[in-house]
């Protein structure tokens, strides 16, 4: 794969840690701290001087949970009051956890009361304090009363509550959760009832702001409620390192917003109707790398499983995401407004539509908006009717790679009086079992590289109800499909072409009459339907009105300027097969091109049309009974300089049989 990797992780230590509850080794986040805050540099960057435009493995990839070394800045800012030390602790209590019992200490004169009940311990402070925590208890929990800050270091304790949280800090104000040395924690599957107004809402659990640091990892199982919850904010500092087990609620759960600053987070969420990461006002990722493997079931209280969810915004401007998410009626990504920016993103969903709350299975879902800016989005759906990137109203796409293989729609916009799909400078491989960019509204494509297939019969690959659709001066657009929207002619700045092509035809080349040149050229793809044709729209910069082209049947193509999935653009072109000839009169322009003929019932034809004998041994009408081709052995297979290309996913085999030979190995 030639797609450029910018990577802005720092490359520092890194000390591996392992922990006796978690059957796998977790490496720690290797940090180095420094006294300023400047940007990173994106991770991904849009290479237009890549050859292979696309992923190799977009058709295969996976999506596991990584506990692979992350190498990050901590950063410190006085302004800032999630950074613990921006915050002068006086007061501090350490307590040992030993079985069923706890051993506390505190400082002389310290404002605060302990209670101990077993190994369950409960701290009123009316001053801000520091709680250190070790040791182990199977029955163990901490509870802070107050209104003051809180600092809870956990130094290697391995803490499981047996009737709620494991952690409650009940204070107003801001609960700091600092990891020393590599911890666990886990509550009980039921909750004992809270009192008075006590909110029990997680394994760790703040009526306050939750501000998570640290240097070790920490481990997080959740039987009874969410994971990691706060009735106002969480924030996850850079150089943190959480390994998330959520078997009820959700992963990470806040009322107004989670900021994740950076940091390797692994969620593995199994909670009927819980997310991985939640929050109502706002989900925001800045950095770092989040995995999150979503296998929730079905949904709960008419509520279904999302990777990430906001009612409003989730916003991933920086790092690397990865969902994969397995629940019915799930999607990868929920939110009124998506937005990406310098940052890759995986999205894998599995799961079924869920016919009881009517969940669809999605693989991103902006309601009013998808924003994608100078980063790469995949998405793949493998089962329901889902759509790849879907919204009411707006997308658009910036100088980014998007790659999309979806059962229903790729890219979807659906309200007739907003719906606008707008792409500019990026390269989208749009794949489809209905239609692949489809816009009840305007569509504008200005710039980049767009490969779109509408595999399924009557669907498009294009689609915007005959409405507005501008392709710019600097697109290149190739469509595959048994129909599509045509462009708005009186819009085009350079001419475009609706092909109708046989779907016998393994191959296509463009290329200019009398020249080499390879404009533009691709490998069929497999189609859902027997139709004889389908249609192909081309518009490629190189167009001019009054110049003749060669629509080719195949051709030999060598040193491409750019590859995309099947797609070839540039290069040159050898032993065309010429099938037709045309002139671009006008902007826009409609041809059919020659039917190759079927083969008749007691023989084979080759690849000139002609009859060919049947050799001995073999049965007329069978694949193996052609004769060899009486014309050269050339295919839009493309090399690079003379070396062997590898075939791309899902296109058509090189040399792929012809007519009833295709239909009988592809089921075409």
């Amino acid at each position: 794969m030639k797609t450029k990797f910018v990577l802005c992780f720092l490359v520092v230590s890194v000390t591996a840690v392992c922990f006796s509850s978690c059957n796998r080794q977790s490496k720690s986040v290797a940090s180095n701290t420094t006294v300023f805050n400047k940007p990173d540099p994106p991770v991904w960057v849009l290479n237009d001087d890549d050859v292979e435009l696309g992923t190799d493995d977009f058709f295969t990839f996976d999506i596991q949970p990584d506990y692979s070394s992350l190498n990050e800045t901590v950063y410190t800012d006085p302004s800032k009051q999630m950074y613990v030390e921006n915050s002068n602790f006086k007061d501090s209590v350490s307590i040992k956890y030993n079985g069923n019992k706890a051993i506390v200490n505190c400082d002389k004169d310290a404002a605060c009361t302990v209670k101990t009940d077993g190994a369950n311990v409960t701290i009123k402070t009316t001053k801000d304090v520091a709680c250190t925590l070790t040791g182990k208890s199977e029955s163990g929990s901490l509870k802070i009363l107050g209104n003051n800050k809180v600092r809870v270091n956990l130094n290697g304790v391995n803490l499981k509550s047996a009737n709620g949280p494991a952690i409650n800090s009940q204070s107003s104000n801001i609960c700091f959760i600092v990891t020393d040395a590599a911890s666990t924690l886990c509550d009980d599957s039921t909750y004992a009832e809270p009192s008075d107004d006590e909110k029990q809402k997680g394994c760790i659990c703040s009526n306050g702001y939750l501000a998570i640091s640290g240097k070790a990892p920490l481990k997080v199982i959740a039987k009874g409620a969410n994971a990691i919850h706060s009735s106002e904010a969480i924030f996850v500092r850079r150089g943190s390192n959480l390994d998330i087990d959520s078997r009820a609620g959700s992963a990470i759960k806040a009322k107004n917003k989670v900021m994740v600053e950076g940091g390797l987070i692994n969620i593995n969420s199994t909670g009927h109707g819980g997310h991985g990461i939640a929050a109502k006002q706002k989900v925001e990722i800045a950095g770092g790398r989040t995995t999150i493997i979503s296998n929730a079931g079905a949904g709960k209280d008419g509520k279904n499983s999302r990777g990430i969810k906001s009612d409003s915004i989730v916003a991933i401007t920086g790092g690397i995401v990865r969902i994969k998410e397995s629940s019915i009626g799930g999607k990868g990504i929920r939110a009124n407004k998506f937005l990406a920016k310098n940052c890759i993103i995986d999205v894998l969903t599995f799961g079924e539509d869920d016919k009881i709350t009517g969940s669809k299975n999605r693989g991103i879902k902006g309601a009013d908006e998808i924003r994608i800016d100078s980063s790469r989005v995949r998405v793949r759906t493998e089962n329901g009717w889902n759509e790849g990137l879907s919204t009411h109203r707006k997308v658009l796409i910036n100088n980014s790679l998007v790659e999309l293989k979806t059962r229903d729609d790729a890219i979807s916009a659906g309200d007739p009086e907003t719906a606008d799909i707008e792409i500019n400078n990026s390269h989208v491989f749009a794949y489809s079992g209905m239609d692949a960019i489809d816009s009840n509204g305007t569509l504008h494509i200005d710039g980049g590289v767009i490969f779109v297939i509408a595999q399924t019969h009557l669907c498009r690959g294009f689609d915007c109800d005959q409405k507005e659709f501008k392709i710019g001066p600097n697109a290149t657009i190739v469509s595959l499909g048994e129909i599509t929207s045509p462009p708005t002619a009186s819009l085009l700045e350079h001419p475009a072409c609706l092909v109708t092509h046989s779907i016998n035809d393994a191959e296509f080349c463009l290329s200019t009459t009398g020249s080499n040149d390879n404009i533009v050229s691709y490998q069929k793809p497999k189609f859902r339907y027997s139709d004889a044709n389908y249609k192909v729209l081309l518009s490629v910069p190189q167009f001019k009105q009054n110049v003749s082209y060669d629509f080719c049947r195949r051709a030999t193509i060598s040193n491409p300027k750019h590859t995309f999935h099947g797609l070839s653009i540039g290069g040159t072109a050898d032993n065309k097969v010429v099938v037709a000839k045309h002139t671009f009169n006008k902007n826009y322009n409609d041809y059919s091109l020659p039917t190759p003929p079927r083969p008749p019932k007691n023989g084979m034809l080759n690849r000139t049309g002609a009859m060919a004998a049947t050799p001995a041994g073999a049965t007329a009408g069978t694949p193996g009974a052609a004769a060899a081709p009486t014309e050269p052995q050339a295919s839009t297979k493309t090399t690079k300089k003379g070396s062997k290309s590898k075939p791309q996913n899902n296109a058509a085999p090189v040399n792929a049989p012809d007519n009833a030979q295709e239909r009988a190995q592809t089921g075409v």
